[in-house]
């Protein structure tokens, strides 16, 4: 009996011990809310107190209200309701002004840090993207800046010309049943892959493959607000082993097949370059294009430790993943000409007049030189925004706006889209009117408000690659075919619904679908 009775003793002692620690947690967390609403260093700044109690509320317009990525918009809902700077989260300020986005922005000697959860959205570790620290990124971005300089980047102008003519052949071929969704996404990852690495994926000839890539790459950026949220996610499923990741996120496990993709070109490349077969595009007088992985190892300011074929990967990765946004902006730019064919038929004198023969070869050198071209992607990128979620900073030292001092170390954000559909600098700002850029008695102030590529020492360093490919292929079809829109919703297909990395339309949404009636006859 007295052993029974010691024995349900233990038991009766083992609820109150689950009851007290849970007590204590409710007690700390409730303290934890209780100091942010009133002891933090951001308890007086304007904003919803639930915004302020708990990331909770973010994590709500993120991935559950409309099936996620509404926070963006709710954010400006707030800032309609409380003003230009609103406490958005227990962390973090945003502001509403073009002019603070300037100082936020800044360019060198500005230190800004990226928030560590922004930068792991990817799934990548240690490309410049995936580096918070403000002095790490500047020197990964030092290293291959020379990829993207000009003189680099004119040197694929013949690369992306192969490609676009076979995209028209293509086009011409199939009888109106091609898939330009595709062809797009194949141009532009097939493009940038050349050019990044040295050899060809053929995109062009597998359609279907590169409908899967463009797939893979849109559902990892629209899904970004989870893996934000969730940062140990990605980390977790990185050490799970393939053939079991493949059963439990078939999704994951394509994002990380292109992770090996890019790790095998680096591995080829270290290998062929530590056995002498260096790339030809360094010797001097070779007008080849220098490759990412040959600028970043023959880097001068780089150690060793950033010259590995694993740490180079990763910067291919990112940038690689990126070269989707072209493929998606050549999609929405061909829907904004035919919606508008005022528009399409300037645009085709224009082109008309530098190229008569429509299936003539253009140069990127001849299109940039015509105002009205220069105009209609200038409008594109504004209503396209390819930038679409904020991007917060951390900045070093007290940022001051109106009479608001933010303490040094406060994530900060302006969203970009606030900038580029301002209706004071931009008046009806939905509205697609290239001519707006060409108006000499309302001048748009560029330097402040076209931010489509993001601004200072974090902003997009591809902007000259991505308008040559943009250009010479959305200008040769134009040129060549007719088009007609078929079965294709604006508000539906077309309007941003979700703002995550990258902006998408709503989840019902099939696809801009157009039509190519045939040879275009002037």
């Amino acid at each position: 009996m007295a052993v029974q009775i010691s024995h349900h003793g233990n038991d009766a002692s083992l609820p109150p011990l689950l009851a007290l620690a849970l007590a204590a947690g409710i007690l700390s967390y409730i303290g934890l809310i209780t100091y942010r609403l009133t002891l933090h260093p951001l308890a007086k700044f304007p904003g919803p107190r639930l915004a302020a109690a708990t990331h909770w509320y973010e994590a709500y317009y993120e991935l559950v209200h409309r099936g996620g990525a509404q926070f963006a918009p709710k954010v400006r809902e707030l800032h309609a309701r409380y003003g230009p700077i609103v406490r958005i989260n227990p962390a973090e300020i945003s502001v509403d002004d073009a002019e603070f986005h300037d100082k936020l922005y800044a360019p060198q000697p500005a230190v800004r840090d990226r928030h560590p959860n922004f930068s792991a959205a990817l799934g990548t570790t240690s490309g410049s993207f995936s580096s918070p620290d403000h002095f790490l990124h500047r020197s990964r971005r030092v290293a291959y800046s020379p990829f993207f300089a000009t003189g680099n980047v004119m040197a694929t102008e013949d690369v992306v010309r192969a490609k676009v003519d076979q995209m028209c052949r293509i086009v011409g071929r199939d009888d109106g049943r091609v898939n330009l969704r595709s062809c797009f996404a194949a141009i532009s990852f097939d493009s940038f892959y050349t050019w990044a690495f040295g050899h060809s994926l053929d995109l062009l000839d597998d359609l279907p493959k590169a409908q899967r890539c463009s797939d893979t790459v849109e559902l990892l950026v629209t899904s970004a607000p989870f893996y934000r949220i969730f940062p140990t996610v990605m980390g977790a499923a990185r050490k799970v082993p393939q053939s079991i990741l493949r059963r439990l996120s078939h999704h994951i496990a394509r994002v990380f097949d292109l992770h090996a993709l890019i790790l095998r070109a680096a591995e080829r490349f270290v290998a062929d370059q530590q056995c002498g077969d260096d790339q030809k595009s360094t010797e001097k007088g070779n007008a080849q294009p220098e490759t990412l992985f040959s600028v970043i190892r023959r880097s001068k300011s780089a150690p060793d430790s950033e010259k590995t074929a694993s740490r180079i990967s990763q910067e291919g990765t990112e940038m690689f993943m990126a070269s989707f946004t072209p493929g998606r902006t050549m999609m929405l730019a061909m829907y904004y000409l035919h919606a508008n064919p005022h528009v399409l038929e300037r645009l085709r004198a224009e082109l008309d007049e530098v190229n008569p023969d429509p299936a003539g070869e253009l140069t990127y050198k001849m299109l940039n030189s015509l105002p009205y071209l220069r105009a209609v992607m200038k409008e594109i990128y504004r209503v396209t925004f390819p930038v679409g979620s904020r991007l917060p900073m951390i900045c070093h030292e007290v940022m001051e706006f109106q009479d608001w001092k933010i303490p040094p170390k406060t994530s900060i954000s302006v969203n970009h889209r606030n900038l580029l559909f301002n209706p004071e600098v931009f008046p009806d700002p939905m509205a697609f009117r290239p001519e707006r850029w060409l108006d000499e008695s309302r001048p748009i102030d560029e330097k402040r408000y076209f931010v489509a590529f993001g601004k200072g020492g974090r902003g997009c360093p591809g902007q000259v690659f991505a308008t040559q490919v943009i250009q010479l292929t959305v200008c040769s079809l134009i040129q060549r075919f007719e088009f007609e829109l078929s079965d294709t919703s604006f508000e539906k297909d077309v309007v941003a619904s979700r703002e995550s990395i990258l902006i998408a339309p709503a989840f019902e949404s099939k696809g801009i679908k157009l039509n190519v009636v045939g040879e275009r006859r002037k």
